[in-house]
Formats: structure tokens, sequence, C-alpha cells
């Protein structure tokens, strides 16, 4: 019996033009927003209209063409005079079903993406990240010498990451290690933010907080904020010393002094 040849897949013509009055709008599509888009701007002065990304488009009742995805690229093309790739879909299909399963990029993929590309402080990042097993977000603010990864993330993205102090990062990440061994309860942003607060001090000596822990392990449990867990550090740090320390005080005027400006912890 003769084997049943596969049904062969159509292709859909690339069309190209410049005349953009072409494209009318469907209801169901977004808002023009181009402040969202600069990145799309400044992809498209770089490479031009890529044929690879073509609008796509569909004729409606009055046979009139109408964008079902690409607005923007649409938008933009006409903006800088570019010429406009698109192909015509001959089915109706909700834009907005078909977008929701693009899978969006996450943290590691963009670390993942540079890190292939060869950019040492993506690599680094990763590495430490496994070393110490963060997740890559805390990992990469904490080689950046920063609590929150939001402040890094637009450089980030950009594949413009760079890391500025990995002897800070790695005392803070093995005191954190250590602690939360001590006690899972401490596993939380805040008491990350806390350890990163105290390793600012130049007194401060890991091993004292460590041992401290082990003898005051009733303390150590969840809080709410970096505050009380500074609070809950200090007690513990001081705990059957002659020589006191005010950790909380010191850590935030050591972390008050990285931002004279604004006052700003980081």
């Amino acid at each position: 019996m003769a084997k049943k040849r596969p049904p062969r897949l159509s292709c859909k013509k690339i069309n190209v033009t410049k005349n953009y009055r072409l494209f009318g709008q469907g209801d169901e599509n977004r808002n023009l927003c181009m402040k969202k888009h600069k990145k799309l701007l400044d992809s498209m002065k770089k490479y031009g209209y890529l044929a690879s990304f073509p609008i796509v488009c569909f004729r409606n009742g009055d046979k009139h063409l109408i964008v079902k995805d690409g607005q923007h690229r649409l938008a933009i093309a006409e903006s800088i005079d570019l010429p406009v790739y698109w192909v015509e879909e001959e089915h109706d299909f909700d834009v907005a079903t078909i977008n929701n399963t693009a899978k969006v990029w996450g943290t590691i993929d963009y670390a993942e993406k540079y890190a292939t590309n060869g950019l040492p402080d993506y690599v680094e990042g990763l590495k430490f990240a496994s070393t110490h097993r963060l997740p890559i977000g805390t990992a990469f603010s904490l080689l950046a010498g920063q609590t929150c990864f939001g402040n890094i993330s637009s450089a980030f993205k950009d594949g413009e990451y760079k890391v500025k102090d990995r002897e800070y990062a790695d005392v803070v990440a093995s005191i954190y290690g250590a602690m939360i061994k001590i006690s899972k309860d401490l596993k939380a942003n805040n008491f990350l933010t806390a350890c990163m607060a105290v390793c600012r001090i130049k007194a401060f000596q890991p091993n004292r907080l460590i041992q401290g822990a082990k003898k005051r392990r009733e303390k150590l449990v969840s809080y709410s904020t970096r505050d009380a867990y500074l609070d809950m550090m200090e007690d513990i740090y001081n705990y059957n010393r002659k020589t006191l320390l005010g950790l909380k005080a010191a850590a935030t005027m050591a972390m008050r002094e990285r931002n004279p400006v604004n006052g700003k912890t980081t």
C-alpha cells in the first residue's frame, strides 16, 4: 500500500507597501501607546522593518484590510517612513487568544540569553545564583549591590547589567544561607535586605551573629519588615556579650550613607 503524503503547508504571501492608508484598525485592537513601545521604535530604527515579522490582516465584510496583529509596528513604520510587510489571513481570529499563547520572558530567560551570548557578568550571576541557591533576581541584585531587582531591571533586560561588588555579595549570601539553615522561618526577602544592611557595618562580625542565632533559636521567627528583622538580629548579636553594638541603628546609618541625596536604602 502506497504511503500517504503529508498535506502541503500553504505559505502566506508576504506583501510590502508604504501605503499606510491600506490598513484599518479593528475594535478588538488595544489602544496605541507609543510610550510603552520605545524599545520597539529603537529596534526598528536600527534594523528597519524585518520581513520576518509581518503585520497580520483580515479583510472584513467591506473588503477592507483590518490589522489583527501589529498595529504598533505599523504606526512606528509610518512615523519613520519604513515600508511595511504584511500578510493576509483568510480566517478571522481573536488576537487576544492568540497572543496569550506566547510565553512571556522571565528573568531566567534574559540571564541565559546574555550568558549564552558570552556576557561575563550574566555568566557570573547565574553561577552565583546556583552556588548560593538563590532566586535569579535576588542573586543579580546582590551582585549589583541592590536590595531591589527593580533598580537594575532595565539594564538587566537590555544586556547592560554589571557585577559591582562580588565580595560583598558573597558575604551577604553566606550569612543569609547560614541563618536560614538554622531556621527556615528566616527565608524571606525582608530578612535578606536586613542581612545586606548589617553587612555594610564596618565593625560587623558575621560569626558573632550566627553563633548568637544558634543560642537564641526561639527568636528566629518570621517578621513583616526589614526593621523588625534588624531588631531581632541586634538582640541575638548582643546576647551574652559585654561589648554591645547598636546593630539596627548602625545598619540604617550605613545604608543611608550610601544614598546621601534621597535617603533611600538600597
